[in-house]
């Protein structure tokens, strides 16, 4: 892994960070504890806490207190507005996923971009190939992306 001094925390990152019984739940848990051992600010969107706002109370995330919040902005709006109008025409990746989760990831992606944070940590490997590379190639869009089910150990080539 690239050296890292931020990462925005998608919702399924959050959901298995504090779901116990997840298959993922101590892959979430190891690269908390790193990012927090190498102080790594950890970034959640207002847009993740709507996602995670469907299926538990946010202030069970947030009591935490390791995040900083990021607010959707208007630059973000202009930015996100210009990697969708990039994607829309791409019919299998509108096949492929729901409309407002390509439009919710793009406005992660915008908000990763304009604030230049370092990584992206997901479970969702889909938009790396179908969203995340075109966008690098057109926008410039520029992070590392850490998937969630490859455990930590693995990322930093250890073993142990």
């Amino acid at each position: 892994m690239k050296e890292i001094k931020s990462v925005l925390l998608d919702n399924s990152f959050c959901i298995r960070l504090l779901k116990r019984d997840d298959e993922f739940h101590q892959n979430a848990i190891d690269y908390f504890e790193y990012f927090l051992e190498n102080e790594i600010e950890l970034y959640l969107s207002t847009i993740v806490v709507s996602e995670y706002a469907v299926g538990d109370n946010p202030d069970n995330l947030l009591s935490l207190n390791a995040f900083q919040l990021l607010e959707f902005d208007y630059a973000d709006a202009k930015t996100a507005g210009a990697f969708f109008a990039e994607l829309k025409d791409n019919e299998e990746l509108r096949k492929s996923e729901q409309r407002k989760v390509i439009i919710n990831d793009i406005k992660l992606f915008a908000q990763i971009h304009n604030r230049k944070i370092d990584a992206y940590i997901t479970k969702d490997r889909k938009s790396l190939s179908k969203m995340i590379d075109p966008l690098k190639k057109t926008h410039n869009l520029n992070f590392e992306f850490i998937d969630l089910s490859v455990s930590l150990n693995d990322k930093l080539g250890r073993l142990f």
